[in-house]
């Protein structure tokens, strides 16, 4: 038992160590994590020189600082230990900076970087030790600087090797914190705990570089294995086709051939053997490649000199084919060219299938436009005639509107169809330079090469725009569309080809926000919008996980009564650095990640349970998404929400908007009806802004309507508004709903509303959303009326 314990802790630390070794290399296969630590080792060593060359300016400048201080020989055998590192390292890289780069590296790679990450960050730390207590104000400033300037550097220099790299980090860090432990003044724990800060940071980014790392290096080796593949499925081809052997003299005069020679030339021996060879061969008068078959290969022959796979172009029997020749020069003992001794093969089909299959390999299958490889290879050679020559060139990314509505209506067919014939449209429209590649399934990539300027970009997306918003005839009918499309201009934003297809993307999208069927360039407010974005979808989930979002509730008052009928729940998110974020910013966002489903589960679960200690006479309003509502656990979820707050179903008003009607589906309807027959109040939010048929007023139930905010805040000036509002209260009153208005700011407002027999209101005048504590004390202030009413 004595010997089993600690066997079993060596073997938990010694799997501790290796998991901690193999981090960043997650979800990779054994082949594959030697290759990519091989390249991410590799990233790290070319880094090198420079890392040293810090070390050994950093060094020498603490012995210059430090040399009248009273520990000045505890710096300055640290310094020598890490002078003779960096120096030891330098000579060390110097010696092998000529060797190649490994296709693959083990584990124990990692390790040597995480101890040499460790050694050369525990001299650092040293050195904190040994140096702070003592040191004068510059001299502390001076370490400061340089355990920050230190761990950064390192941090970044050795992200590529996330291990190695935290272990420098938290080496530093230690050093750092033992230093400042000796410092009671709070300057000291302020500044550890910004150290530990900007560790995060580091830790953080070197994990991010270390995956984008490894992403591309996934992309480059799938690619050579398709390329391989590729290329094995041509040798097969070239190694099964047939072949035959010739020999001429020195006069070019045909000596002998294979009887495979002689039936390809469907003549008999005797009529061959002895003529020149220029003459036998059957050349077509077509030529390769605009080439002339004859004078080229005869100028071969000329050369007295071997040749490999040289094709001519022949003709037999009415049909062409392509033959192709090797030889080697034949010369006697003292170089005098005898003749040659050759192969010959018919490659029509080979040659037929290589450039099939490279079709297929760059080409998209449906539309036979290109795909992202010819994009690829036609990204780079643009970029190496800027590189040259200064051509500018831009990228244009388009999106086909309303694609997915005439694919669900005309069936795959019909979408497809409309994709090809779309691809040909574009075509037309493109410059004989540019390039057309579908990206997606309705997403096309054009690289435009023929204009000087952005505005050659913006005239094609015009035309295109142009073109596809008018109707095309399918077979199956006719389908309407349009087009949005995003443009990035290189130089202008860059030349790096990943980094132009991102910006065409954000401006792409910022197209689709505009309207759709038009057309925007990239600007850097994009990019850090899309950076914001980001940053508040990664945020919103750690917010939903740790439960740090915030419900407000906002009062709603009977127009006659003036008393307190309804609260509406609506959520609310104050983050520690980004402070206050708008739900009109981070709700879409979370509509479109699928996050609002947690959200709205928490808002009315919560909601139930602040509801139910309220006024028995109060409802409690609950907005529902569309993806929340379409979802297949609304049902149980409110049932489960008023069973455990506790809170009578009748109290309990959900409130959906009309795009949700769009969708005809049975099951809006039968999740509608569900709802009802809980005996919960179903209200029509934003009502007149959205759908514009009333036809679903007659299909569905609805207990209230609400009148958008839109058509009150100009109620007292506009006539139009007035109409409007008056005829919705009509309708309502007439389908026995009762109404609500949103967003009353004035007494006017009200007593307009009030005048035309408007059942709730809703707005700033009434009260602002607030916390659940203040909206208490809020009821328990106006308990039988809201006095400001009627004032």
């Amino acid at each position: 038992m004595e010997k089993t314990i600690p066997a079993r802790i060596a073997a938990s630390v010694a799997d501790m160590v290796d998991r901690f070794l193999r981090l960043g290399e997650s979800g990779q296969t054994a082949d594959e994590a030697s290759r990519i630590r091989a390249i991410r080792l590799s990233v790290m060593a070319a880094t090198t020189p420079w890392m040293m060359v810090a070390n050994l300016c950093n060094a020498l400048l603490t012995l210059f600082a430090f040399k009248d201080s009273p520990s000045s020989t505890s710096v300055f055998v640290v310094c020598s230990l890490i002078l003779a590192v960096a120096v030891y390292t330098s000579y060390t890289w110097w010696r092998n900076r000529k060797r190649g780069p490994r296709e693959r590296a083990s584990i124990r790679g990692t390790s040597r970087a995480v101890i040499y990450a460790f050694l050369l960050s525990g001299l650092w730390a040293m050195l904190d030790v040994v140096a702070y207590h003592t040191a004068d104000e510059t001299q502390r400033m001076v370490l400061i600087a340089l355990t920050v300037g230190m761990a950064g550097g390192g941090g970044f220099a050795l992200a590529t090797v996330p291990p190695a790299s935290l272990v420098f980090c938290s080496t530093v860090a230690v050093g750092a914190a033992i230093a400042l432990s000796r410092d009671p003044s709070i300057v000291g724990a302020y500044l550890f705990v910004l150290y530990l800060v900007f560790a995060a940071i580091i830790i953080r980014s070197s994990l991010a570089v270390c995956n984008s790392l490894t992403e591309r290096v996934r992309a480059k080796l799938a690619a050579d294995e398709q390329r391989d593949v590729i290329n094995l499925l041509l040798n097969d081809f070239e190694e099964n086709a047939a072949d035959w052997l010739w020999g001429v003299d020195q006069g070019m005069n045909m000596e002998r051939a294979s009887i495979r020679f002689y039936e390809q030339l469907q003549v008999p021996e005797g009529m061959v053997v002895g003529k020149p060879l220029i003459n036998i061969m059957p050349f077509s008068t077509v030529g390769i490649d605009g080439l002339d078959c004859r004078q080229n290969f005869e100028a071969c022959l000329e050369k007295r000199q071997s040749f490999r796979d040289q094709d001519i172009c022949v003709e037999l029997g009415g049909e062409l084919a392509i033959w192709s020749l090797t030889a080697k020069a034949i010369l006697d003992e003292h170089g005098n060219f005898k003749g040659y001794r050759g192969v010959g093969r018919d490659v029509t089909a080979s040659r037929e299938s290589r450039l099939r299959i490279e079709h297929m390999a760059r080409h998209d299958p449906l539309t036979e436009v290109g795909n992202r490889v010819m994009l690829a290879e036609d990204f780079a050679r643009a970029v190496s005639r800027y590189d040259r020559l200064g051509d500018a060139f831009s990228v244009l990314v388009l999106d086909l509107d309303r694609f997915k509505q005439i694919n669900d209506n005309l069936g795959h067919a019909g979408g497809d169809e409309l994709l090809r014939v779309v691809s040909s449209i574009l075509s037309q429209l493109c410059g004989d330079a540019d390039t057309l590649a579908r990206i997606g399934g309705d997403e096309f990539a054009i690289l435009h090469l023929s204009g000087d300027d952005p505005q050659s970009a913006a005239s094609l997306a015009a035309r295109i725009i142009n073109t596809l918003q008018k109707p095309i005839t399918l077979r199956s009918g006719s389908a309407h569309i349009g087009v949005s499309i995003g443009i990035a201009c290189a130089p202008i934003d860059g030349i790096d080809p990943d980094q132009l297809m991102r910006s065409a993307d954000l401006a792409l999208y910022r197209a689709k926000a505009d309207g759709r069927n038009r057309y925007r360039f990239f600007d850097s407010s994009l990019d850090a919008a899309a950076r914001r974005r980001s940053l508040i979808e990664r945020e919103l989930a750690l917010a939903i996980a740790e439960g740090t979002l915030d419900i407000n509730y906002q009062p709603l008052v009977d127009a006659q009564s003036r008393h307190i009928v309804c609260a509406e729940a609506l959520v609310r998110w104050s983050h520690p650095t980004l402070g206050a974020i708008s739900p009109g910013e981070f709700i879409p966002i979370a509509e479109e990640t699928g996050q609002i489903g947690a959200i709205g589960s928490f808002v009315l679960r919560q909601a139930c349970k602040d509801a139910v200690n309220w006024p028995a006479h109060i409802r409690i309003a609950v907005n529902l998404s569309s993806r929340q509502f379409l979802g297949p656990g609304l049902l149980p979820l409110v049932e489960s929400a008023l069973r455990q707050s506790g809170l009578p179903v009748n109290r309990l008003e959900l409130e959906v908007t009309e795009s949700l009607l769009m969708d005809m589906s049975s099951g809006v309807e039968g999740t509608l009806a569900a709802l009802s027959r809980l005996g919960l109040r179903i209200a029509l939010d934003d009502f007149g802004t959205g759908f514009s048929s009333l036809s679903y007023l007659r299909r569905y139930h609805f207990d209230k309507l609400k009148i958008d905010q839109s058509f009150i805040s100009d109620l007292e000036t506009n006539q139009d508004s007035r109409a409007i509002v008056e005829a919705i209260i009509n309708l309502a009153r007439d389908l026995r709903m009762s109404v609500a208005a949103e967003g009353i700011e004035t007494r006017a407002q009200f007593d307009m509303l009030r005048q035309l027999g408007c059942g709730e209101i809703q707005g700033y005048l009434v009260g602002r959303p607030m916390p659940v504590d203040r909206f208490e004390d809020y009821l328990r202030e106006n308990g039988s009326a809201v006095e400001r009413l009627y004032a």
